[in-house]
């Protein structure tokens, strides 16, 4: 009976050390994982432009995309995935022509007093009306996705790339 017991006892303790050391670990992780999500943006060396530069005049604009930086963001993200690695090559123009449709439509609610900005937002508005308008000139959609990854880049202030094209006029200062 007395190895029973003792028996019992190891096992609840084996038990309790694998379920203790399970829970620290747990701990452990979500304050690490919080710790990095805090500090992500210091490790991709990303400073965001002053939201002051751009705001949108529609509230319904603001509420799809929070800010201008998000919107400039969202398209390049919609651009690299259509666009990027060969996708070029193989423009699916209805699909092309649904997103210059959109950037029109946002673009009409954007406001800047930066005469840089401005010329770039008119460069990007020109090309989606080249597009929307049924021009099937990949070297268009190719300066439409280089001005989002660069006004990506400047106005959502990665700072950690070397990857410009140097297609905007808009430089952010850093």
């Amino acid at each position: 009976m007395f190895k029973s017991w003792k028996m019992g006892f190891l096992v609840i303790g084996c038990i309790a050390i694998v379920f203790g050391g399970y829970y620290g670990y747990s701990i452990f992780k979500t304050d690490s994982a919080s710790n990095q999500a805090s500090s992500k943006e210091k490790i991709e060396g990303k400073t965001p432009t002053d939201e002051n530069v751009a705001q949108f005049t529609e509230e319904e604009e603001q509420s799809k995309y929070e800010n201008v930086g998000r919107f400039i963001g969202d398209f390049h993200t919609k651009y690299n995935k259509t666009l990027g690695y060969g996708g070029i090559n193989s423009v699916k123009w209805t699909e092309q022509k649904k997103i210059a449709a959109n950037i029109l439509s946002v673009m009409e609610n954007i406001h800047t007093e930066n005469e840089a900005l401005k010329q770039d937002f008119d460069m990007i508005t020109q090309y989606a009306k080249e597009v929307q308008a049924g021009e099937q000139s990949t070297k268009t959609l190719r300066n439409l996705h280089r001005y989002f990854h660069d006004l990506d880049i400047e106005f959502n202030g990665y700072t950690d790339t070397s990857d410009h094209y140097n297609i905007t006029e808009y430089k952010s200062g850093r």
